[in-house]
Parts: C-alpha cells; structure tokens; sequence
C-alpha cells in the first residue's frame, strides 16, 4: 500500500447544502448562493441536495470498508479478482475513498512515489509565452460556478495553471488542447495539486493517448466508432439524426473530449469517472449511448424532437431527468457487451481509412 498521506481535507465528504460566508466569497460575486455538496452552485453541474437514510449510510461504511481492503492487498485483488474490482467501480466507489481508488486504478500513485520532488522541478521549466497566454485564457472558465475556481487567481485558478503548465512541459509535441482544463479541473476538485497532477497525466498518456494531437484525427476516429455503435444498438435513433443532418461532432465532440465533464450533474461525472478509471473509453460510449437513447429512443421523443435546432437545443442542455446518476448510471450499463477489443478493431480499420497506418 502506498505511503502517501491523504490530509482529511480531501478524504471527508461533506452532504450540503453550504451557503458562502463573506469571508470565502469572491468580492466579484453578486450575492451568497448556495452550493451542492460537491462544492458547485446552481448549473449544470449542480446536484441537489440528497438526504440519506440511515441504511443507506450504512451501506456507504460497509462499502468503504470493503474498498480499504481491495486497497490494502490491491495487487492480489487486481490479479485474482479483476472483475469484483470492476463491478464495485460500477456501484460508485465511496466519497471519502474515490480519490485514492481513482489514483490507484490509473497508476499515478506510483508515479508519485518513483517520483518524489519531480513536479516542482516540472513546474520550474521555462513556456513560450504564447501558449502560456493561450493556458491563461481558459483557466477561468472552467467550473466558475465551483468554489475552488470562482475566485479570479485564487488558489484553485493557480493550482490548474501550475496542472496545466506542468503537462506542457513534459509532452511540448502535443502542447495544450481545451479539452484539458475540465478534466485536470475535476482532478483538482478531489485530490490536492500534485496528486492532481500526476493523475491527469495518466488520464492523458494511458487513457487518452493521441486524443489531443493536433488535428483530433483520433477523436474523429471515435465519432465515427460511435456513430456505428449507435447504428448497431439503436439503428432508429442512427436513422434520425442522419435524416435531420446532425453530426456527431456536432454533439459528441466535447463528451468524449472531456470525458462528460461540463454537461452533467457532478455526481453523474463522478459515477462514470469511476467506471472510466477502470474500464477505459468504452464507459464514455456506454454513457452517449444512453444519453441518446433516452433523448431520443421513444417514437413520441423523435416526433418532438423532429429537426436539427430542436434535437441540438436537447443535446447542448440535457434534461434534468435523463442526468441524474440513478437514471443514466443504470442505462449505461444495458450497453456494457461494449467489446473493448471490438472497439481496438474498429479503431484500425478506421485509422486505416484516415490513413494514419
């Protein structure tokens, strides 16, 4: 087990909702608002307050225990007993441990530990000043309704720019790509900067690898993968949105970019980073799959939803009921014969069209 010291700070989890004092308030904020129990204000990530029961309280204590366990021998479980792993990423690993479990099925704890002192001496190297600017410029957009980034060049602000800055360093051919802030945001939302750090860093090279070069000839491979799929699992929802000319990169382009990050409720984010971490890319397919076919899957959804701006209106702010992680986790999981190896096959064949082999 890794000897890294998990401050209380990161390894509680509050229930909320918490209202703002003036002290913490960012002095450009209109009024006091209200926060979630994940630290976001009303929005899309926004998730309402939830009030636990006592069983289920319960059964969150028995899950952590279960999952100090699997951390605790976490060789021998990954070896032995794989698909238990897998299966309880797919129930939601517990708040107080997801960070840590999140660190553990990527890898970057180890990077940590071979690693000690290299992330300042990344973080002391020289960028051109263009992509400097160019990293400055997103850093407050992501999550400004977030109490660790709504404060202009506040802790959280910093703490992404140093993320940011330090991944640059160390892959100066890829450079930054958009697509990066939101997912380094959510690192940093549950681990402090270093761990943040090292995590997102795995996310991109083992994860993400070619995802984020130049033309997102990668990324166009996997519209197309998904657009099959969805052809394959709902062939009337494929016939649909080719009958009203809506592309996937219309829609899909920032859900697989940013892992689904900016466009649903943070508890349903949380839910398929778990799966994510475990699984791979394919969980992000699972998910498109079931936004889609809730959006559009009934005869009834496609006869409202029946030209471009009303299914792209739809697709660009999802419907509260369709997000949540009681609905959308579940759905998911009826696509989960998503064969990771098909999906390598598919992958192949269309780099071959793309002429990329």
């Amino acid at each position: 087990m890794s000897k890294t010291t998990w401050s209380t700070e990161y390894s509680s989890v509050y229930f909320g909702p918490i209202t703002m004092s003036e002290h913490d308030r960012d002095p450009t904020t209109v009024a006091d608002f209200e926060v979630d129990r994940f630290g976001f204000s009303p929005g899309a990530q926004f998730t309402y307050p939830e009030n636990f029961t006592h069983v289920q309280l319960i059964q969150i204590r028995r899950r952590e225990t279960k999952w100090l366990e699997v951390l605790s021998n976490w060789d021998r479980w990954m070896t032995r007993k794989p698909y238990c792993v897998r299966d309880r990423c797919r129930k939601g690993i517990p708040p107080a441990l997801r960070a840590r479990v999140w660190q553990y099925l990527s890898g970057s704890h180890t990077l940590l530990r071979k690693n000690p002192g290299q992330y300042q001496k990344i973080l002391s190297t020289v960028l051109p000043n263009d992509l400097v600017n160019q990293i400055k410029l997103d850093i407050h957009r992501q999550f400004p309704n977030h109490l660790l980034f709504n404060t202009l060049n506040g802790t959280g602000q910093q703490a992404l720019f140093n993320v940011l800055k330090a991944y640059c360093s160390m892959h100066p051919e890829t450079g930054y790509c958009q697509a990066h802030a939101p997912i380094a945001s959510a690192m940093l939302i549950h681990m402090p900067e270093e761990e943040a750090f090292w995590t997102f860093l795995s996310i991109c090279d083992q994860y993400m690898q070619h995802y984020f070069n130049q033309h997102l000839v990668r990324v166009k491979v996997e519209l197309d993968m998904l657009m099959s799929l969805l052809n394959q699992y709902r062939p009337e929802i494929y016939s649909h949105l080719v009958k009203h000319a809506v592309e996937p990169m219309y829609f899909a382009t920032d859900w697989i970019m940013c892992l689904l990050t900016r466009n649903l409720p943070w508890a349903t984010v949380l839910r398929v980073l778990d799966m994510f971490f475990f699984e791979g890319v394919k969980v992000i397919f699972r998910t498109s799959l079931a936004i889609l076919d809730l959006l559009l899957g009934s005869s009834q959804s496609r006869t409202k939803l029946n030209n471009m701006d009303s299914i792209m209106n739809a697709l660009r702010k999802l419907p509260a009921e369709i997000t949540s992680e009681e609905v959308l986790i579940p759905h998911s999981l009826r696509f989960k014969q998503i064969d990771a190896s098909k999906l390598a096959e598919e992958y192949v064949r269309n780099c071959t069209n793309y002429s990329l082999i």
